[in-house]
């Protein structure tokens, strides 16, 4: 599915070196060892240049030359986590396409840290980079990401921007339509109380799995206030998935079925059940949103919103070389439905889990 999506004009006029050194009120010179990290500098000092510098919106010449100079051949790949299947899988699927254009990828992992991410992509762009794909942390979207957007192509993954004006694409599945129909077969199985671990409230597709969820809840009569007592913060990270089923085990009244709204929590929700002696679907039914790697090895398979992330992959590979041919095209949202897959881990409600 194509969706048009308006972009408006971004500011191009670039801060130079000297206009950094005012605005902090050092020389020259300072300006230039805090970029290159080759002296001491006070941190009283560095901190006033870094704020400059963002405020600014400045970037090295080095850097900014680099864009406009003969292509290199490489896209950069960013990510949220590398240990994700779903991710490898996505990176294998565009290097297939990409190859045969005479373009490799550089991959990196950001683990979601705002301070990782943005060192990656002063890196990437340092390096002359002719794309870039990235599945952002949301933390740098109106600093560099949006700065490079009007020189770069970029396709996202997963994550929309929130800086406004974006050029380009984003390749994700059908976030709201995936949690919908899982939520509604916990529902029309009999489940109220349903235990939902969410993803950070900062990225697109966790408000919109999120939404899903909600809406299936709301259509069967089941209210959800911001204070809904069935609910855990977690980070898209195993850890969470893993503390989340701890938190739930302290309620007093307890849940008849767990959804987890990410592969990787849905593995630690596992994980943490199993520690416990607690047993899916006997105690608790769990389904999960997006697969997990040797789901049919497995002895408690969650149902769960199934994508096909070789497609995705293979979707963004076309988009990135169309975009650095000709990056004036529209922009443009590739949204792949779900394929719900049951497995032995739902059942109708029970009273065990006490």
């Amino acid at each position: 599915m194509i969706v048009e999506v308006k972009s408006v004009e971004l500011n191009t006029k670039k801060a130079t070196l000297r206009d950094v050194a005012k605005a902090a009120k050092v020389s020259i010179a300072t300006v230039s060892r805090v970029i290159n990290k080759n002296y001491y500098v006070s941190p009283e000092i560095e901190n006033r240049v870094l704020k400059a510098k963002k405020d600014l919106d400045y970037f090295p010449n080095s850097v900014a030359r680099s864009l406009k100079i003969n292509s290199t051949h490489t896209i950069g790949f960013i990510v949220s986590d590398i240990s994700n299947g779903y991710h490898i899988t996505i990176a294998r699927a565009v290097e297939d396409v990409i190859k045969n254009a005479n373009y490799s990828l550089i991959m990196c992992s950001t683990e979601n840290n705002k301070e990782r991410e943005l060192t990656y992509l002063e890196l990437l762009l340092s390096k002359n980079i002719d794309a870039l794909i990235l599945n952002t942390t949301g933390f740098n979207d109106d600093f560099i990401v949006k700065r490079f957007n009007n020189n770069i192509p970029i396709i996202l993954i997963n994550r929309r921007l929130k800086a406004p004006g974006f050029i380009g694409d984003i390749a994700d599945s059908n976030n709201i339509s995936g949690t919908y129909l899982l939520a509604k077969q916990l529902l029309m199985l009999g489940h109220r109380r349903i235990f939902v671990i969410k993803g950070p409230s900062n990225l697109s597709n966790s408000q919109e799995r999120y939404s899903g969820f909600k809406k299936a809840m709301s259509e069967f009569g089941v209210d959800v206030p911001e204070d809904y007592p069935f609910k855990f913060d977690g980070n898209f990270t195993l850890e969470s998935g893993f503390h989340a089923v701890e938190y739930m085990c302290s309620l007093t009244i307890k849940p008849t079925a767990i959804l987890s709204l990410n592969n990787m929590m849905t593995v630690g929700a596992l994980k943490c059940l199993k520690s416990k002696n607690i047993n899916a679907p006997e105690d608790v039914s769990i389904a999960g949103y997006d697969g997990i790697d040797n789901f049919e090895l497995m002895s408690v398979r969650p149902t769960f919103a199934n994508f096909d992330p070789h497609k995705i992959g293979q979707q963004v590979g076309i988009a990135v070389l169309e975009r650095i041919s000709n990056n004036s095209i529209e922009n443009r949202e590739f949204i792949f439905d779900p394929t719900i897959i049951t497995g032995n881990a739902v059942s109708i409600p029970t009273n065990n889990f006490r």
